[in-house]
């Protein structure tokens, strides 16, 4: 009897520790949550930036013709000539020296007539001198005319190196001259984009002294010939939206496009896992699991990335929780913040 009683609590205990073990079984680990994204048909481009410098193709310094004087000065900086206006009058030595011997005669006489008696025969001889004085310094003024600084283009002045009185010396730089409307972005490219750039092409361009305005100007030309010391191709663009704010020497920046499509698979630059063969890996979710695809890519820029061929139009790619994942594996889906938000209300 006591040996049956002793089987029985066995068999108790047994059952009852049995039942222990399975209540504290390991609760299944839950599936990794994942952002997804619906992959479309978008533009991609590839740019390039180029350093530039504004030139004017249409520009000249102005010299003296001859020695002398400046007589005249008829401009000032920033303003605007046309063609063939009188830019200043310069004296010649012999005309200034003529005229002010001519003049001091003049002022001598007249001095002189002050402090003599009107009714004295010396009176009448000193104002038949100052007319003939007079005579001499108009007959001065007409044989030694003073000799024309003449603009040979329409623009602005952008220096003036010299003012009125001012002694100058033939060939003397007295005025820089620009046509503002022949303004022009210098810029090169390497052999390796020589073949990108084309005449007619549209760039974008950014100067620092205007950071929040965008310009745009066309390539007009393309030089053939590489520069030796550069190993580049000089290139020239015309600007389209010019201020007078730009002006020459300023420096640019322009964005040269060097590949696009205008209808691409494309995805985040972050989404691509790299496996020991150094294939490019990302991962789709179909019906909560997530599936491995081996993709070729095409363009990439610094934020996206062409899908040529491994995905299709409409795959949901997974662009947030990828490292966690493993080919089959089931996983949650995070909802678009605009559904979570429905939700709660």
């Amino acid at each position: 009897m006591k040996k049956i009683l002793i089987s029985t609590i066995s068999l108790m205990i047994l059952f009852i520790g049995c039942s222990k073990e399975e209540k504290t079984e390991k609760p299944k680990p839950k599936a990794p949550l994942v952002k997804v994204e619906e992959l479309k048909y978008t533009p991609i481009s590839k740019s390039i930036k180029l350093p530039g410098t504004v030139e004017a193709k249409v520009m000249t310094t102005v010299v003296a013709p001859s020695d002398g004087f400046i007589e005249q000065l008829n401009v000032q900086e920033n303003q605007f000539v046309k063609k063939e206006k009188v830019l200043a009058v310069i004296a010649s030595q012999e005309r200034t020296s003529l005229v002010s011997q001519a003049k001091n005669k003049i002022e001598e006489l007249k001095t002189k007539l002050e402090k003599t008696s009107t009714n004295s025969t010396e009176y009448s001889q000193l104002n038949s001198q100052l007319e003939q004085a007079k005579k001499e310094l108009e007959y001065a003024d007409k044989l030694f005319l003073g000799i024309p600084v003449i603009s040979p283009l329409s623009g602005t002045v952008t220096q003036k190196f010299i003012e009125a009185g001012s002694a100058v010396t033939a060939k003397q730089n007295l005025f820089t001259i620009v046509d503002f409307n022949s303004l022009i972005i210098k810029t090169s490219v390497s052999e390796d984009l020589f073949s990108k750039i084309k005449i007619g092409n549209k760039l974008k361009v950014k100067f620092n002294a205007f950071p929040e305005k965008d310009f745009y100007a066309v390539v007009t030309l393309k030089y053939q010939q590489i520069d030796p010391v550069t190993r580049n191709f000089p290139v020239e663009l015309k600007l389209i939206n010019s201020t007078k704010e730009i002006t020459p020497g300023m420096m640019a920046e322009l964005e040269l496009v060097t590949d696009k499509n205008d209808k691409a698979l494309t995805v985040p630059n972050d989404v691509f896992i790299v496996n020991q063969k150094g294939e490019k890996l990302v991962y789709v979710v179909k019906d909560t699991v997530a599936h491995q695809k081996i993709v070729s890519t095409g363009i990439s820029n610094e934020k996206i990335t062409e899908i040529v061929s491994g995905l299709n139009e409409g795959e949901k790619v997974v662009v947030m929780g990828q490292e966690l994942l493993k080919d089959g594996i089931k996983v949650m889906v995070q909802k678009p913040a605009g559904k979570m938000k429905k939700e709660n209300k």
